[in-house]
C-alpha cells in the first residue's frame, strides 16, 4: 500500500505504509520552508528501521520544467539545506525510480550521458567527497543507533 502525503503524522503512518510519496511544493522551495519536510523527517528518524527505503520525495510546481531536478538551482539548495540536518536521510529513501540516486545527484555535479538512439539517458553522479564521506559517517551512526548496520551498508551501496 502507498499514500501521498502532505504532512506524515506519525509512526504509525510510516508503518502501515510500504511506499510514502512525499511532494516539497514550489512555495516551500522557493520561501526555503523547511517546517514540514523536517517534521517529516523527524517522525521517520524516529521510526528508524520502519521507514527504510519507503520514502519517494518529489518536488511539485516543476512539471513544465523540462529539466531534472538535479538540474534546477533551487532544488539543489533545497536538499543541500535538508541534507545539513539530516545527512542520513537516503536510508529513507526508496530505490523505487531511482529516487535515491536523483536526490544523491542534488548534492553532487553530475553528468547526462544521452543515448538518442534509444532515447534514455544515463546519470553519472561527480562525487563531492566531502559529501560522500559525510553521508557515509552519518548513515553509519544512524545504523548503530537503530541497529541496522547492514540496512545502512545496503543503502549505501546504492549511491555511492
Amino acid at each position: 500500500m502507498f499514500e501521498i502525503y502532505d504532512v506524515i503524522e506519525n509512526i504509525k503512518q510510516v508503518k502501515e505504509n510500504n511506499i510514502i510519496f512525499y511532494a516539497v511544493s514550489k512555495q516551500e522551495i522557493i520561501n526555503k520552508d523547511f517546517n514540514r519536510i523536517r517534521k517529516t523527517l523527524r517522525i521517520l528518524k524516529d521510526a528508524g528501521k520502519e521507514a527504510k527505503g519507503k520514502l519517494f520525495l518529489t518536488f511539485d510546481g516543476y512539471e513544465n520544467d523540462k529539466r531534472e531536478i538535479y538540474m534546477i538551482p533551487e532544488i539543489r539548495s533545497f536538499v543541500k539545506n535538508i541534507w545539513e540536518e539530516y545527512r542520513f536521510l537516503f536510508y529513507f529513501l526508496t530505490l523505487f525510480d531511482n529516487n535515491r540516486a536523483i536526490i544523491f545527484a542534488c548534492l553532487n555535479n553530475f553528468k547526462v550521458l544521452q543515448n538518442n538512439k534509444e532515447k534514455k539517458c544515463r546519470l553519472e553522479i561527480i562525487y563531492n567527497e566531502e559529501i560522500k564521506n559525510k553521508t557515509i559517517n552519518s548513515m553509519k551512526n544512524y545504523g548503530i543507533l537503530i541497529d541496522d548496520v547492514d540496512g545502512v551498508q545496503r543503502a549505501l551501496l546504492t549511491i555511492i
